[in-house]
């Protein structure tokens, strides 16, 4: 991968292309000042046909967002054998980000070109810092994760309804407190742990064949 240059993307295409991203959307609305500091932070890469652009075994600190393009995603880099794919508008990485794992899986460029975001988890793990990111950018920040986490254990909930974790997934609280809180912030920072906690038991419980969140 390699950073995109401002010849490449200029900042008003930038901020056109990531406001088909709910949560950079969000935040143009919201509080334009604290779009501009995400902005600022994200990496935005390019990545070329067939280029490998993540390595099973890589550290999974950085959450990316697909912007234009499709990308396969294999079991290694050696076998080649594609077991998902990944669309423009998807993010991918929850998982292993929240639970400081490796990366189980490798990703390659399918189409022609990608262009990718990428978020560093630094500037959201420590949850009760707001030097940079306010309480209301880090609730949305975990709210995108929850959601997206809880998602895919709803889709393999209705792949294999008689799953024993499905009864798992049955017990995990939601929040019923004052919204917009340090509390809610706590809660959804452990709702995406316990969240990510599961979806890796259910990967784990799968045959080698079948479809894993990466």
């Amino acid at each position: 991968m390699r950073r995109i240059t401002r010849e490449e993307y200029p900042i008003d295409t930038l901020h056109r292309i990531v406001n088909g991203v709910t949560f950079f959307k969000d935040l143009i609305h919201t509080d334009p000042s604290q779009f501009e500091l995400l902005m600022s932070v994200t990496q935005f890469v390019a990545a070329d046909q067939d280029e490998v652009i993540l390595h099973r075994g890589d550290d999974a600190n950085v959450l990316y967002f697909l912007l234009k393009g499709q990308l396969a995603v294999m079991a290694d880099d050696e076998s080649g054998d594609v077991i998902n794919e990944i669309n423009a508008g998807e993010m991918f990485g929850v998982m292993a980000m929240v639970l400081n794992f490796k990366r189980s899986a490798s990703i390659k460029v399918s189409g022609r070109t990608a262009l990718l975001a990428g978020i560093d988890y630094q500037h959201f793990s420590d949850i009760d810092d707001f030097t940079l990111f306010s309480l209301r950018t880090k609730i949305s920040f975990f709210r995108m994760l929850t959601s997206n986490i809880r998602w895919t254990l709803e889709r393999n909930k209705m792949q294999i309804p008689d799953h024993p974790l499905v009864a798992k997934l049955r017990t995990l609280p939601l929040y019923t407190g004052e919204k917009n809180t340090l509390d809610e912030l706590h809660f959804l920072q452990r709702q995406a742990h316990a969240l990510s906690e599961l979806l890796c038991e259910w990967n784990d419980s799968l045959n080698s064949g079948s479809w894993k969140e990466y």
